[in-house]
């Protein structure tokens, strides 16, 4: 309702007498204005702080000007502005009429028909707006007002340009906690689709009396809309499904202002009436109701929506966005206006060790666009449903993005025309929309009578170890030179190391081989820990080679580090390290080994140079197990640690940002890998209905940017195991349960080609790397080169 004028308030503003206030907020002061012929009207003045920031002042003649561009019968016009003005000012027309927050507080959630009727009016508001080429950002209750004559959509203060820059200012998102979209959330931009998401809460919220993410304080909102725990359970089947379209993850997978309009306007508000006279006939609550008899003609949309009384005021259109500041990365998200730091979780103890298996065959190589990067491998295991709570670790801010879940229908298996048996499932050879599907591929050339465990790329050579170490032209696949069998030990875990023109391999005592890459020649041993045995080499670069081993075989938790440095050819440090899931990582851009620990869940790191621990970083999500299935990847000077969550960290073990999974029903995030734009990640179950997915995020604030689905038919239980590589803007995926390669645009996820082998699938591991001309597999005993595109 209007309170009277302060007295440190102005009697007049333009040519509008102030007769009373609205409300006030973070941008400003809102008065009630009657104009010289006596027109009311709402106007905003900016605060003081704002006017004396020139910056500040650009924008808002900007958007004031955006906003006179606004016509529609569901928008409240702009009647006036001065954006020069000693205090900038802009007057709209004034709605009599109740926010739609104060509505459901007095009387209670709408009807089917009145909330059908006010998705309409939103919709076709929204379509106005966007039309003029505008985003409004901030579509929540109490800007949304029932005048006697339909709704209306207010608050352009914060409209935005689309192709331009807002009033937000770097570490700051303008919108409300639960109805904005998680890419707005997160930093990201906020598009015409952020406003459909925004629509999508208010309906559930006009219907139910609460949004699709609760109520109470801010960072509670803010965890359960990050983590995707939406409760839209209580919105009527009539309408759950047009709801559940507007909060899609995925910007691209909402509906337009069009399509809602079909949806909700219409024949769809007639069917609306007559679904609540059926409600009304069962229904004790006492509320106002359209009974029908018949074919009863439905009443105008605009009516169902007035005003519950003649004297109810628009208290709320003062109401300005909610702030939500995120944390800078490695500021550890010290929040500093609506939000604290969540406690961590205490995180739920393993019922049971997981075992490495000490003879398990090991791959992990992904390729960093043209240079490779080793990659951990997962260790293969039963994976376990893992509980996910919706709280942060202590320290991680406020950029939390959910996992995307896209579309996981089973597409359907098709012949894939690839030497394996066409009737068994596999990836369509058709596009299908979130999921994995496209044109079938033939190798460029192939060999088929060597073991290949480990790839490796050094320049113009592709390096194969198995039961030796093998070169060839990556381009026409012809043999270098070949080592004599016996010449190295095998490795049962870890990577292929190669710096400048050396290879690392295992020697045959166990120790550390320098292979010359361009003649195969051996220049070099050196012995590791005594009494340790060899398990594989992690990475090298010019000061030290990394390797770790079984500090005793009949414990397969006693592991340890070593380093070996290449100018002595002599161990220079080792350092027991207790369990591992997985192979440990090696960092070259950040000079650490990082190593996933999930039965403690926590990641640990240390010094490539001395063995020496540097940091440790704990999940506290609180799952029922820990992760069974974890990956490491780094670049750009940023670690990923995939696991219940997928973390970003800078080198000094800082918190970026993490990506949550989403609901309660379990999953995780594993075989991560990075470029400049993205981190990609391969994830099990969560919001997916027990789904298999590839997903990609935003380097820098862990947005969701894409996900494809794994087709059901190749995964009808959440068991994905995978490697990933990069090369050339694409993303390549090697499967080895289901025999295929799938190469994906990295910037859409679009699949751009596949190849499978059926007969190869269940074969130990498959290994892949790549760089911007070709990519690489090697399972069993076979190679295969492929060109990029």
């Amino acid at each position: 309702m209007t309170r009277p004028l302060r007295s440190t308030d102005p009697a007049s503003i333009g040519d509008y007498e102030l007769i009373g206030r609205i409300g006030g907020g973070g941008m400003g002061d809102v008065f009630l204005g009657r104009s010289p012929s006596g027109r009311l009207a709402a106007v905003k003045v900016v605060r003081d702080l704002l006017a004396d920031d020139p910056r500040f002042r650009v924008r808002f003649a900007r958007e004031v000007a955006a906003a006179r561009s606004v016509s529609g019968a569901y928008t409240a016009a702009v009647l006036d502005a001065d954006p020069d003005a000693e205090r900038p000012w802009l007057a709209t027309a004034y709605i009599d009429g109740p926010s739609l927050l104060d509505r459901v507080a007095e009387q209670g959630p709408l009807s089917v028909q009145e909330t059908r009727a006010l998705g309409a009016g939103l919709a076709e508001a929204l379509r106005d707006i966007h039309r003029a080429g505008l985003v409004h950002r901030d579509l929540k209750p109490g800007n949304v007002l029932l005048a006697e004559d339909g709704p209306r959509l207010i608050d352009f203060g914060i409209i935005r340009v689309e192709d331009g820059a807002g009033l937000t200012e770097t570490g700051y998102v303008l919108g409300s906690a639960g109805f904005m979209a998680p890419e707005q959330a997160s930093g990201g931009e906020a598009t015409a689709a952020a406003d459909i998401y925004a629509l999508g809460a208010v309906l559930t919220f006009a219907v139910t009396g609460h949004g699709p993410f609760g109520d109470g304080p801010t960072p509670g909102v803010l965890l359960r809309q990050a983590s995707g725990d939406r409760d839209i359970a209580a919105v009527p089947e009539g309408l759950r499904d047009v709801v559940a379209r507007c909060l899609d993850i995925l910007p691209g997978a909402r509906p337009t202002t069009g399509s809602l309009l079909q949806l909700l306007g219409g024949n769809a508000i007639e069917d609306a009436a007559v679904a609540d006279a059926v409600v009304a006939k069962d229904s004790t609550k006492q509320r106002t109701k359209v009974r029908t008899k018949g074919h009863t003609k439905s009443p105008e949309p605009d009516r169902l929506l007035r005003a519950s009384s003649a004297g109810a005021q628009n208290a709320e259109i003062a109401d300005v966005p909610t702030t939500v500041m995120r944390s800078e990365p490695g500021k550890g998200g010290k929040n500093t206006k609506n939000t604290k730091s969540a406690k961590s979780a205490k995180s739920a103890k393993n019922t049971q060790s997981a075992k490495a298996s000490a003879t398990s065959k090991g791959l992990g190589k992904a390729a960093k666009r043209s240079q490779p990067q080793p990659q951990p491998i997962p260790t293969r295991r039963k994976f376990l449903y893992l509980g996910v709570a919706g709280v942060v670790v202590a320290g991680f801010g406020w950029g939390v993005a959910d996992r995307p879940p896209g579309d996981t229908k089973t597409t359907g298996a098709e012949s894939d025309g690839s030497g394996g048996s066409g009737d068994q499932p596999g990836i369509p050879t058709t596009e299908s929309s979130g999921n994995l599907g496209g044109p079938l591929k033939k190798p460029l050339w192939s060999h088929t009578s060597l073991y290949a465990d480990f790839l490796a790329l050094s320049g113009n050579t592709l390096l194969v170890q198995g039961t030796t170490l093998t070169a060839f032209d990556p381009g026409t696949g012809n043999q270098l030179w070949t080592a004599p069998d016996g010449s190295y030990g095998e490795s049962s875990d870890g990577t292929l190391p190669v710096v400048a023109d050396t290879a690392y391999e295992t020697a045959l005592s166990g120790g550390v081989a320098a292979v010359e890459v361009k003649k195969g020649v051996q220049s070099w041993t050196s012995p590791v820990p005594a009494s340790w045995t060899t398990r594989g080499l992690i990475g090298a670069s010019a000061e030290v080679v990394l390797g770790w081993s079984f500090i005793d075989v009949k414990q397969t938790d006693s592991n340890g580090l070593w380093g070996v440095d290449p100018s002595m050819h002599l161990v220079s440090w080792q350092t027991p390290v207790g369990a591992i899931d997985g192979s440990p990582y090696y960092s070259a851009d950040t000079g650490l080994i990082l190593l996933s620990q999930p039965q403690d869940n926590k990641l640990t790191a240390y010094y490539a140079n001395s063995g020496k621990p540097a940091w440790t970083a704990k999940d506290g999500s609180q799952s029922t197990y820990a992760a069974l299935a974890t990956g490491i990847t780094s670049h750009g000077g940023i670690i990923y640690w995939g696991t219940n969550r997928l973390y970003a960290f800078d080198k000094s073990g800082k918190p970026v940002w993490p990506v949550g999974i989403s609901n309660g029903s379990g999953g995780n995030f594993h075989t991560v890998i990075a470029d400049d734009d993205a981190v990609y990640a391969a994830a099990t179950g969560g919001s997916l209905e027990d789904s298999n997915v590839i997903c990609a995020y935003k380097v820098s604030d862990g947005a969701p940017l894409w996900q494809s689905a794994w087709p059901k038919s190749d995964y009808p239980d959440p068991a994905l195991e995978c490697q990933l590589a990069l090369g050339g803007g694409n993303l390549y995926i090697a499967d080895h349960d289901t025999g295929a390669l799938i190469a994906l645009d990295a910037k859409t996820g679009r699949t751009l080609w596949q190849f499978r082998d059926h007969a190869a699938s269940k074969a130990d591991a498959w290994s892949v790397v790549a760089n911007p001309l070709y990519v690489f597999i090697g399972y069993g005993t076979t190679v295969h080169g492929f060109d990029a595109h």
